[in-house]
């Protein structure tokens, strides 16, 4: 089961990072104030798409590995391509959302008054 969770994961990350990386524009609607979005536009889409793809890729690095029966001798070079691999994706994640515009939400349709509780 949780092979295929893993496997679930690592093809959403790499289907979603080539999304990004051509479609290349979306909002994030804010978690806590609908009405607002964060705007990833141009080279923060890419930002994001390339950490997705770096996600993915460390996922497959890491299910390979474990596939092959984890050998001792190679353990020092995949921790250490695990470790650029998840290191890039954390600074390309950082720096996309350093690139994005936080703005309104075009896509947030206010409550009516009687819908409000």
């Amino acid at each position: 089961m949780m092979r295929t969770v893993s496997l679930f994961v690592v093809i959403l990350s790499t289907l979603g990072g080539a999304w990004l990386m051509l479609r290349g524009e979306f909002y994030l609607p804010n978690r806590f104030d609908l009405a607002l979005a964060t705007h990833f536009t141009g080279a923060a889409a890419h930002l994001l798409g390339a950490a997705l793809l770096a996600l993915g890729a460390a996922g497959i690095n890491f299910m390979h590995h474990m596939a092959s029966g984890a050998p001792a001798g190679k353990a020092a070079r995949w921790q250490v391509r695990q470790f650029v691999l998840l290191s890039l994706s954390i600074a390309l994640f950082t720096a996309a959302f350093i690139q994005a515009d936080v703005g309104p939400n075009p896509d947030y349709r206010a409550p009516t008054r009687g819908q409000a509780h």
